[in-house]
């Protein structure tokens, strides 16, 4: 099935979702052995292989980490070609002061915020609904 790609629908039906997990941004070893089903994401880059995972996670292992983010899910199911979504999103929780760090999946797309802007963060993409973004 594929995803959506008018953004404006997108804005104006897209409800967001969280768990009340805190996650940390980590760079480790390219050949690092770690339990796949603890960690939330992975990404190759030249310096090594970043993982997000829950900072409870991160600490145990003794895995140096940045941050203590929120994960805040669009629950609508967007289509990898729908143009302006980050934007619109970032730039909201640009308004608002709060720093965005924006993971698109394959069905959602994903917003790690500072766990303490949690909530100011939804209800700024909040505003989105029924705003005019053309």
């Amino acid at each position: 099935m594929p995803g959506q790609t008018d953004l404006q629908t997108v804005l104006d039906s897209m409800q967001i979702a969280f768990d009340e997990v805190a996650y940390g941004f980590a760079m480790v070893a390219e050949d690092a052995r770690l339990p796949s089903k603890e960690i939330l994401a992975t990404f190759r880059e030249d310096e090594g292989l970043t993982i997000i995972a829950p900072v409870a996670y991160l600490e145990k292992h003794s895995i140096k980490h940045e941050g203590r983010f929120a994960k805040l899910t669009v629950e609508v199911h967007t289509s990898l070609e729908l143009v302006g979504l980050t934007a619109a999103l970032t730039t909201k929780l640009t308004k608002h002061g709060i720093s965005a760090n924006v993971v698109a999946a394959y069905y959602h797309d994903h917003i790690f915020v500072p766990y303490n802007m949690r909530e100011q963060a939804i209800h700024a993409l909040g505003e989105l609904h029924g705003e005019n973004n053309d």
